[in-house]
């Protein structure tokens, strides 16, 4: 974290990426190591809209799900004009995406539900070669769905905006994807990203979330088909503590921090991750779904 918000730049680099993006490459590698990502640490540069993945990191953390890079908030002369950004570490292990979905692995919403109904590697199984599983492992994608709909995140899950009324400046509506929603199943998911070492698992990318949006507006679409949550992240959001330990761990980034307008403004951001868990746990409740230890 102290290396991603202190560590002096020592190179800027553009990313082939739609977004923008641009990887700064920082001081802090071995003396002499080429200025380049690998033998020097390296972070994400993202737009200064992208800040609620600062958010994000810390949710994630505080959930025991630890499915996110580190991320921090940054200001520079050289960066948008000194506004502060999201600058998220940069991880070679990532297993290569495609260009059009940003995943490790394609799936199309029709072949991702038929997977949650396999479960596939649940209880050491291994899953038989008809089954079409991939090789993530089926809580996987009970981690992904309770920490998107806490955030209100669509650009995995839900790309054409097809569980929720966008706004025209979401992505789905930009790219005019909202009239694919008539034919769902063979719509792809984007941003499953696995590591090259450990595919069994998720790594969560582009975690940008949306506070603004209404109860009556809540993308439940991103909770179908997910019959368990985990059960260390469920306890959390039925606790008294979940604002505290999210106060005190945003509070370290100092410059996130000021730029939500300090307490107050970070409390109105917990308000509604708070209002979204009771109403998850109510979902949880009313569906029946199970609530299980998840710590393979």
């Amino acid at each position: 974290m102290r290396l991603l918000a202190d560590s002096a730049v020592a190179g800027l680099r553009p990313v082939s990426s739609r977004s923008g993006a641009r990887l700064l490459v920082l001081e802090g590698g071995a003396p002499g190591a080429v200025l380049r990502c690998g033998p020097s640490p390296c972070g994400l540069l993202k737009q200064p809209l992208d800040m609620s993945e600062v958010f994000a990191f810390h949710l994630d953390r505080i959930l025991g799900l630890n499915r996110t890079l580190p991320s921090v908030s940054r200001k520079a002369e050289f960066i948008q004009d000194g506004r502060p950004c999201p600058i998220i570490l940069w991880d070679a292990s990532l297993s290569s995406a495609s260009n059009d979905t940003h995943s490790s692995v394609k799936l199309t919403w029709g072949t991702y539900q038929q997977l949650l109904k396999q479960k596939c590697w649940q209880n050491g199984r291994v899953p038989k070669p008809e089954s079409g599983c991939t090789e993530i492992h089926h809580h996987e994608w009970s981690k992904m769905a309770l920490f998107d709909f806490l955030l209100q995140i669509y650009n995995r899950l839900d790309t054409n905006c097809c569980g929720f009324r966008p706004r025209k400046e979401d992505a789905c509506v930009q790219n005019g994807l909202r009239p694919k929603c008539d034919d769902q199943g063979s719509a792809a998911l984007a941003h499953i990203i696995q590591r090259k070492h450990d595919p069994r698992h998720l790594v969560f990318i582009d975690n940008k979330g949306f506070f603004d949006r209404s109860e009556d507006n809540l993308n439940f679409k991103l909770l179908e088909g997910i019959k368990e949550f985990p059960a260390s992240a469920v306890s959390v959001l039925k606790s008294q503590h979940l604002r505290q330990k999210l106060l005190q761990s945003l509070f370290l980034d100092k410059v996130y921090w000021e730029s939500q307008g300090g307490r107050q403004g970070i409390e109105k951001l917990i308000d509604v991750i708070e209002h979204r868990a009771k109403i998850l746990i109510t979902y949880i409740n009313a569906h029946g779904v199970k609530v299980l230890p998840m710590n393979e």
